[in-house]
């Protein structure tokens, strides 16, 4: 009846898995991270994550205030959950973990 809108409370708009790979330039590990992050998300078909990669260089204070003090790092959901290049078992239990 009445139209459906986004808000806090939807859980439709609660969802989406934020992950955010920290890298800096020139950084051939954080460059392994980002193609396996791409590929593990798209090996396990979850659609409701949202990635993004973040330069140090660009967002000092954005990493900084979340504790990133080596590259790779990565975030879910702001939260820093692994710093340097993680194994592909465990960046596969970071996801996994997310789509509980």
């Amino acid at each position: 009846m009445a139209d459906r809108q986004a808000s806090d409370n939807d859980p439709m708009e609660n969802e989406v898995i934020h992950i955010e790979l920290f890298s800096s330039p020139g950084c051939g590990r954080c460059n392994e991270t980002a193609e396996m992050l791409a590929e593990l998300i798209h090996e396990l078909g979850i659609e409701s994550i949202d990635w993004r990669r973040v330069d140090v260089v660009e967002e000092l204070d954005y990493a900084v205030a979340l504790g990133v003090l080596a590259t790779p790092a990565i975030a879910i959901g702001g939260r820093l959950v692994c710093t340097g290049a993680p194994s592909r078992e465990r960046l596969r239990k970071l996801i996994g973990d997310t789509d509980a």
